[in-house]
């Protein structure tokens, strides 16, 4: 027979109210005085009390579920860093006690319908496409649905999980001055995404701390598109031959290796080269540098900051979160 919090309050000697106060994580359990709070948990192990949870969904109206709207056509979520994110995102919502249920945001109108039909106050985005963001974040404000984007966001009214781009593309810059290198060229996707600008502006920072400015920039769609401006790069005078390259991903990373190989510069004397992302930049049987994002982290942080925001802390949690880069340089072992 099912344990009822009149009889966990009797052995405890508290009123139902303090258990159900204590159970739920009320603001008001804290008032009471430790070992009480002691008691009624003491009291809820001996009688082996399980909370039905559906019943206090009903009871509440507040589904302890967490819509991940994941955008299924963009390549990005099918990538490795996507699959840490999702595992630190399952691990962390697991650990609370909150389901998931996975919605293609790409189909917008089906997903509002589940976000009605079950209830859902809580939302993590995983989406690239500007303009699905943007009607995401409208659907969950209108709707009050505590909402958190991971990696990219075109609003900046709900918060934002991602790593310190900028700051990490600086650190590749000073470490790349402190080695002597002055021709620093910059390889990117043709865009104005938040982590393409983000990363190019760091490097950028890098170089002016030294007084320089970020002249040599590739900046192609299509990684293969940069063939032609690597090869005339390399094809210039020694003096005026860029000496190092940073792309803002490990695939452009490996485009700027073969070129450099098929055109005998020798790596890394002759030429430094730093990815971005830790896919394929260590499989790639030279020293090619890259920056590791912790993924697994922002997926647990999101789950914290949605349901945070349902809380009395809502308005003490900031919109960016950032989190530190690593780089990771085989050159310098």
């Amino acid at each position: 027979m099912r344990a009822t919090l009149t009889q966990i309050a009797k052995r405890a000697g508290v009123s139902t109210a303090a258990v159900s106060q204590v159970l739920n994580n009320h603001p008001h359990a804290q008032t009471l005085r430790p070992e009480t709070r002691k008691r009624i948990l003491e009291a809820v192990r001996e009688l082996g009390y399980c909370r039905n949870e559906n019943a206090a969904e009903i009871r509440t109206g507040v589904t302890k579920t967490i819509a991940l709207l994941l955008e299924f056509g963009h390549s990005s979520v099918h990538g490795e860093a996507a699959g840490e994110i999702l595992m630190g995102l399952l691990n962390a919502a697991s650990e609370s006690g909150y389901n998931v249920k996975v919605c293609n945001a790409a189909d917008l109108e089906h997903t509002r319908r589940e976000l009605l039909k079950y209830g859902i106050q809580y939302a993590v985005c995983f989406a690239f496409s500007r303009l699905l963001q943007h009607e995401i974040g409208e659907f969950c404000r209108d709707r009050k649905i505590s909402l958190c984007y991971i990696q990219e966001s075109g609003r900046d009214d709900f918060p934002l999980v991602y790593s310190d781009d900028r700051a990490a593309m600086r650190e590749v810059a000073r470490l790349l001055l402190a080695e002597g290198h002055r021709r620093i060229a910059v390889v990117k996707p043709e865009d104005d995404v938040r982590y393409s600008v983000e990363r190019c502006t760091g490097v950028a920072e890098g170089l002016r701390e030294h007084g320089l400015k970020l002249e040599l920039i590739s900046a192609h769609y299509d990684p293969q598109d940069h063939f032609a401006d690597l090869e005339r790069w390399f094809d210039l005078p020694e003096p005026e031959r860029p000496t190092a390259f940073v792309c803002t991903d490990d695939n452009r990373a490996a485009e700027v290796l073969i070129t450099a190989l098929r055109l005998g510069i020798r790596i890394p004397e002759q030429c430094r080269i730093f990815g971005f992302g830790d896919t394929i930049a260590g499989r790639l049987y030279f020293p090619v540098g890259t920056v590791s994002q912790p993924f697994k982290e922002m997926g647990e942080a999101a789950v914290k900051i949605v349901t945070a925001r349902k809380s009395e802390e809502a308005g003490k949690v900031p919109l960016l979160h950032l989190f530190p880069a690593v780089l990771k340089d085989p050159a310098r072992k």
